[in-house]
């Protein structure tokens, strides 16, 4: 025997109707935004369980709600500093004190490098270093972790965060 469940939106059109255009996109991004910093705060739980982390790294993974259209993105990235010295996200202090780009690195990983081997007179060749392996950087793929865990839940989610934001926008303008 199966079961149907009913739901009837009819109070929330009638509301959605009510409210102006203004008001409307606002309660839209506004249900997106939650839903994205739900999403973001999950791709930092799975940054903070595969790499070590801080507060400078956590700072690169970025929720992103579009302008013009209805959706948002998560990502990884980096964002300079102003010339104040201040707004900067997404970066690691490595050990000679130089911030490096390291959420990008470890999301897809790097492949190895080596460095050139040093050209010159043969006498002075003799003397330098020879090319040798510098590494690479394993992939963690923290992002696509999330992806795959947030996937099935986030349209419902949203429907709920959207529906929600348009009775709290229509409270907040005396549509309800």
């Amino acid at each position: 025997m199966a079961r149907t469940i009913d739901y009837n939106d009819e109070n929330l059109q009638r509301l959605f109707a009510e409210l102006e255009p203004k008001r409307r996109l606002q309660a839209i991004k506004g249900g997106f935004r939650k839903e994205a910093n739900q999403v973001r705060k999950t791709a930092i739980n799975n940054l903070r369980s595969s790499v070590q982390s801080n507060k400078d790294l956590e700072k690169g993974v970025r929720a992103i709600v579009f302008k013009r259209k209805a959706g948002f993105r998560v990502t990884v990235g980096t964002k300079r500093a102003g010339k104040n010295g201040k707004g900067e996200a997404g970066f690691h202090t490595n050990r000679q004190g130089l911030k490096k780009p390291v959420l990008i690195w470890a999301e897809e990983g790097t492949a190895e490098r080596k460095t050139k081997p040093k050209q010159g007179t043969r006498r002075r060749a003799a003397r330098l270093r020879a090319s040798h392996r510098t590494g690479r950087m394993k992939r963690y793929g923290f992002m696509a972790q999330t992806l795959s865990s947030v996937r099935d839940t986030v349209t419902a989610d949203i429907k709920k965060m959207v529906t929600e934001n348009v009775e709290q926008v229509a409270k907040k303008y005396g549509c309800k």
